[in-house]
């Protein structure tokens, strides 16, 4: 109990300081600072839009109250409204937020798939031929931008190749499978290629020590086969470093998918947030703000109970907390 209640404090503390920072540097940051009536209008609106929408969000309070006047909403299901866009935030979100989870579970499942097997062959053959060029080709993903990496899998794929369309569309994979493969797959290649090489750089580390360990030894005096000693004994001792990178990752593949899906021209949350952020549409950039601080918190709640899974004694620490 003691361990639950520190990490909803803890998320509460990172919640609102996140939040209430980035509602801070809006402000802060627009052309005519102390008017965010006008600038979340746009154009040249009139002083009684102005006042009405000043008055409705109480943009003339200050900033602690604003923040309060907009969390009491959010919690009640009202995201604000974009002027920008004629339309409920909630509904920008709404229409857009698959697109994101989709690429987003792409990213962490295809990873994976590639990043494991690789890593755990890399370190069965450490300092052959396959660990050295695996490490020299995830080196060079880990160190290209995603941005790069789209402008190159775009040359390749749809300029040179003419596989896949440049421009992506919203096509869910229930609707129409071999159409939603050509647009989404491209926008989750720019996501999985950093993923894999960063998680197969960390698990390849930690299991070269795991393979050199006195029970990993004993496994090999005993005669057992080296595919049991890898997948049934060393992996299961690595997956800590495994988890860990996924949850640092979580902000890489956030940051991923706003280059993916401006680049691909996807409509999903990505994109949405950069259009919001130029165009100065506050109560977007808010909203899109605390679903990704929770998505990211939350998430990584999961990969701490999953520690205890793992590894019983961890539970047993915690309980003793």
């Amino acid at each position: 109990m003691r361990y639950a209640l520190q990490r909803i404090l803890q998320f509460l503390i990172v919640f609102f300081l996140v939040t209430f920072g980035v509602m801070v540097l809006l402000r802060v940051g627009l052309d005519k600072p102390g008017d965010p009536a006008r600038t979340m209008l746009g154009g040249a609106p009139s002083q009684q839009q102005i006042d009405d929408t000043t008055a409705r969000y109480h943009l003339d309070s200050n900033y602690f109250v604003q923040y309060w006047y907009w969390l009491t909403a959010m919690l009640q299901g009202d995201f604000g409204f974009s002027v920008q866009n004629s339309l409920p935030v909630r509904t920008l979100i709404e229409n857009r937020i698959m697109t994101t989870v989709l690429l987003g579970v792409y990213a962490v499942t295809f990873g994976l798939l590639i990043a494991v097997p690789v890593a755990v062959y890399q370190a069965y053959r450490r300092d052959r031929a396959f660990d050295k060029v695996s490490s020299g080709m995830s080196f060079l993903v880990v160190s290209v931008p995603e941005i790069v990496i789209a402008v190159f899998l775009s040359f390749l794929f749809v300029v040179t190749l003419g596989w896949f369309p440049r421009i992506g569309e919203k096509v869910y994979p229930w609707d129409d499978p071999v159409e939603h493969f050509r647009n989404f797959f491209l926008p989750s290649l720019v996501l999985v290629l950093p993923l894999a090489a960063v998680t197969a750089r960390i698990l390849r580390a930690d299991m070269s020590l795991t393979l050199q360990s006195d029970f990993v030894s004993l496994a090999r005096a005993k005669g057992m086969s080296p595919r049991r000693i890898l997948w049934r004994h060393a992996l299961p001792n690595s997956l800590f470093s495994l988890l860990t990178v996924i949850g640092f990752q979580l902000g890489a593949i956030i940051g991923g998918a706003v280059v993916a899906e401006a680049y691909f021209d996807l409509d999903g949350m990505g994109s949405l947030l950069v259009v919001a952020a130029f165009g100065s549409d506050l109560f977007t950039v808010q909203a899109i703000v605390a679903l990704l601080v929770i998505t990211v918190v939350f998430a990584n709640l999961i990969i701490d109970l999953l520690y205890s899974v793992i590894d019983p004694r961890i539970r047993v620490a915690r309980s003793l907390a």
